[in-house]
């Protein structure tokens, strides 16, 4: 824009020929791109068509665990592995800061991808083949997926979310065979944290079942991502040798020392803001949907991590 008004009657100057070479240049161009944009997507196949709809957080969530639960065949860096059947739903969920699960696709086969985020907006980056779309929380993003090369792919966040942003990388394996699992080392991955009962059985669980149960939660709830069991604390407390330790707390502004228990630990799910652990009052923890008996299996897996 002109800092200066231009001169009266400018408007009657005729353009000259150069000027009006590049013009019609500039409009072949655009228009040259409007319709190889329209090729692009239908024969390039690129864009993919996707039908969204409205979700919810929790809802979203509550279906994504439900997923990796009938289709977890093990655990690749804390994040559950899933194999889910040719031409089946496929469920992938974003969060601070990490993709889940690992998903171990078929080359040829089809998929329906749905993809939400459980927090703020992050951006769906596949690398090496560049496709890039969007991740809104509320929304439902359906995307009709077909693996045509084998494979490992990896998902990245395109779209800045926050401290942790540049390790929020997930991972699409494309196999053709058996055979081909033997090559990311998922042909003798330790065996997946699944449920060691059926929910409602008669058979009350064990200490060790709720370890494994608890376990499994960790990482499908997401705790994996801020408090971690090798003793380092950059986001949030690590949970090894926690249980039992005096820990100083802001409670109302008010510091104060309480003892990891149960009970501290029960109350810090359901209320996590209440009590901020002195040095992480700055990471905010969401309230994470638990019943009492996944609070229990938390709990005790809490108790097994020792230093």
């Amino acid at each position: 824009m002109s800092l200066l008004s231009p001169k009266e009657g400018w408007y009657d100057t005729k353009v000259s020929k150069d000027e009006k070479m590049w013009m019609v240049i500039a409009l072949i161009l655009c228009l040259m791109m409007f319709v190889w944009m329209i090729l692009w997507h239908v024969y390039g196949k690129q864009n993919p068509s996707s039908t969204t709809y409205r979700t919810t957080t929790t809802e979203f969530a509550q279906l994504t665990e439900a997923y990796i639960k009938r289709n977890m065949i093990g655990m690749d860096n804390g994040i559950p592995v899933v194999r889910p059947e040719p031409n089946s739903e496929v469920f992938l969920m974003a969060e601070m800061w990490r993709w889940s699960p690992v998903l171990i696709l078929v080359k040829d086969q089809s998929y329906n991808f749905h993809i939400s985020s459980k927090d703020i907006v992050h951006g769906f980056s596949l690398q090496p083949v560049n496709m890039n779309f969007q991740v809104y929380p509320g929304y439902d993003y359906v995307l009709r997926f077909k693996p045509t090369e084998l494979g490992e792919f990896k998902i990245v966040c395109n779209e800045f979310c926050g401290i942790g942003h540049h390790t929020m990388i997930g991972k699409v394996v494309v196999i053709e065979n058996e055979e081909d699992l033997a090559k990311y080392g998922y042909d003798k991955m330790k065996k997946a944290p699944e449920a060691a009962v059926e929910e409602g059985a008669e058979k009350p669980l064990t200490e060790s079942e709720k370890v494994i149960l608890g376990e499994q939660l960790y990482n499908l709830k997401g705790c994996v991502a801020c408090h971690k069991t090798d003793g380092s604390a950059v986001l949030a407390p690590a949970w090894n040798g926690l249980y039992g330790k005096s820990e100083k707390v802001k409670e109302s502004g008010k510091e104060m020392e309480i003892s990891v228990d149960d009970e501290y630990i029960r109350e810090s799910i359901i209320e996590p803001q209440k009590k901020i652990a002195v040095g992480f009052e700055k990471a905010i923890m969401p309230v994470t949907p638990m019943n009492d008996k996944e609070i229990d299996q938390i709990i005790a897996y809490i108790k097994s991590l020792k230093n």
